[in-house]
């Protein structure tokens, strides 16, 4: 008997090792695996594109696991969905068609504007999927404000990825047009759709104007650019543009740059700034840069204020981004003025 009961404790030890060997990927990916066709098609339709990828480069790993790694993964994936719901299952689509029967399709569409999340564009979605070298090509062959257009829905990181692959003639131009285009027609927007779907844009197909790009979406390309290049579109952009360029160059410069001033130069800031303002600002910051100014100020200083950030009362976001633009503000005159230095920021600071 105690052989037997020294087995079964080896099979459980053996169990639990090739169970602590599956990963919540591979948990997903087992459970895609055991649905049939259509059910799985209808998950990964639903998925991003480094979601997809991830999921099937787990699907392949999985490909010869055992019934007690299958059983361990169904075991886990009701423990983690016990507690949800299918409430907010398609919820936007819900309340969409009950505001529209009840007030109609324009009243509904007017009214919901107020307070309905704002839907991803179409295009968004569908530049996702293009790698940067297919939309540099699909860029070099569009009129220059079109190419703008669709520039302004990449991420930051795919935008410069992109830049970097486009003739360098071109790249400072783009990133003008991005910064300058504000309100675009739905005509134009129907276009740029119809060129990723290899359609020809009916009359039905017109989409309402949309605001894109801006002098935040060229910042933030150029952050994500290498800092030589960046700087050297930046140049180019002064030349062409002084207000604008210095716009774009104001919004390089974003809380967090904070990090990279030393010790002494972040409390020289410091020093400069109201409570009033330094309470919102740092409600919304990293833990890393809270740490680091209020290691730059006294114990009796840093503790006031960490006490009225206790007290206060939760604040709009609003009121925190502004908090944070009169510390940035500050702390650019004194960049300016060569009172502070800093190291390793998106704009070009030394």
């Amino acid at each position: 008997m105690a052989d037997i009961a020294e087995k079964d404790d080896v099979e459980i030890a053996e169990q639990g090792k090739q169970l602590e060997l599956i990963t919540g990927r591979q948990t997903a990916a087992i459970l895609m695996l055991l649905f049939n066709d259509e059910e799985a098609a209808q998950i990964l339709e639903r998925l991003e594109p480094h979601e997809v990828e991830a999921l099937g480069e787990a699907m392949f790993s999985v490909a010869n696991v055992d019934a007690t790694q299958i059983d361990g993964s169904l075991d886990r994936f009701l423990l983690l969905t016990m507690n949800q719901t299918m409430l907010s299952y398609k919820s936007d689509e819900k309340v969409s068609r009950v505001f529209r029967k009840a007030l109609g399709t324009p009243r509904a569409e007017t009214i919901m504007n107020r307070f309905a999340p704002k839907r991803p564009s179409n295009i968004a979605e569908m530049l996702k999927w293009i790698p940067a070298k297919d939309i540099a090509h699909l860029i070099t062959n569009e009129p220059p404000q079109i190419s703008a257009v669709l520039m302004s829905f990449l991420t930051p990181e795919v935008a410069a990825e992109t830049i970097e692959l486009l003739p360098p003639e071109i790249q400072a131009d783009l990133i003008y047009r991005v910064a300058t285009l504000g309100p675009v027609s739905g005509k134009a927007l129907a276009h740029i759709q119809a060129l990723l779907e290899n359609t020809t844009p009916g009359e039905a197909d017109t989409v309402p104007p949309m605001e894109v790009g801006g002098v935040l979406d060229s910042a933030t390309i150029i952050n994500n650019l290498p800092k030589e290049r960046g700087r050297s579109l930046l140049k180019e952009l002064m030349k062409r543009d002084k207000i604008t360029a210095k716009l774009i160059e104001d919004e390089m410069f974003i809380f967090a740059d904070l990090m990279n001033l030393n010790k002494k130069d972040i409390g020289s800031v410091v020093r400069k700034i109201d409570a009033s303002i330094l309470v919102p600002a740092l409600r919304g910051a990293p833990n890393d840069l809270k740490a680091k100014i209020f290691g730059a100020m006294s114990k009796r200083a840093a503790e006031t204020i960490q006490d009225d950030m206790a007290e206060a009362p939760p604040q709009p976001m609003d009121a925190v981004i502004a908090a944070q633009k009169a510390i940035i503000a500050v702390a650019k005159v004194m960049l300016d003025n060569g009172e502070i230095n800093m190291a390793g920021a998106g704009a070009d600071y030394v």
